[in-house]
């Protein structure tokens, strides 16, 4: 037996680090938790799960090893590499999905196609396979092609979802607006609170402002005027 070492924010995150790095389903792994991480708070650092996934040593036959092809090297082309990861992920959970990969000078956009892409918009279309995904894309990839953004996209999921963002903060910033009590919406990611920041730009009377730390970032439509004491960061800086 052999083992090979995968991390991730918490175990889940390793666990689907190795499926998709090994291309092999969740449920065929063997693995140990080396260390169950930590969130980290009051000034400590969080600190990442890692567990050891155990892989079978081919068994040798009897008398001399037949000659082997070395095997292929990995892609060094990291547009190879997203395509690979997606089809390692796709054979893990039975999908027939593939990815192309466009690039622009902002950012490298990894595009799902297939007759079950829309296995990445469930539940209710929010995506959150999708968003998933994505991070996953980004914990393996994103230094690869930065400093260039890394996106994942299904047809249809960003410009519907950015259209129902833009909606909701802008209802929003109607109650805002009739009775001065700020709102906070959902736990987003860095993309989708700036399309909130700049659906609201031009609405009178509200700003916003993001508060909370990591996944639970979110979004903050407050009266416009002097900021409170402790106001949340703006994402200007991510």
């Amino acid at each position: 037996m052999k083992d090979r070492v995968f991390s991730g924010p918490d175990v889940e995150e390793a666990i689907a680090v190795a499926a998709a790095s090994l291309g092999l389903p969740r449920a065929e792994l063997r693995y140990v938790v080396l260390e169950a991480g930590t969130s980290g708070g009051r000034g400590l650092k969080p600190t990442p799960a890692r567990i050891a996934v155990f892989l079978r040593e081919p068994r040798s036959a009897p008398g001399p090893a037949p000659e082997r092809e070395a095997a292929p090297a990995p892609p060094s082309d990291p547009r190879a590499r997203l395509r690979e990861t997606i089809r390692a992920v796709a054979e893990a959970g039975g999908l027939d999905v593939e990815a192309e990969v466009e690039e622009t000078e902002e950012a490298v956009i990894v595009r799902l196609r297939g007759v079950d892409q829309a296995f990445f918009l469930a539940p209710e279309g929010r995506g959150d396979v999708l968003r998933a995904t994505e991070h996953l894309l980004l914990r393996l990839h994103g230094a690869a092609v930065q400093p260039r953004a890394l996106r994942l996209a299904c047809e249809g999921f960003r410009e519907s979802r950015d259209q129902a963002l833009g909606d909701e903060a802008r209802r929003l910033a109607t109650s805002v607006r009739a009775d001065g009590q700020p709102r906070t919406m959902e736990p987003m990611n860095a993309y989708e609170r700036r399309v909130v920041h700049v659906a609201l730009q031009g609405e009178p009377g509200v700003t916003t402002y993001s508060v909370g730390e990591g996944p639970d970032r979110r979004v903050t439509v407050a009266p416009a005027g002097p900021p409170d004491p402790v106001p949340g960061a703006p994402d200007g800086g991510e």
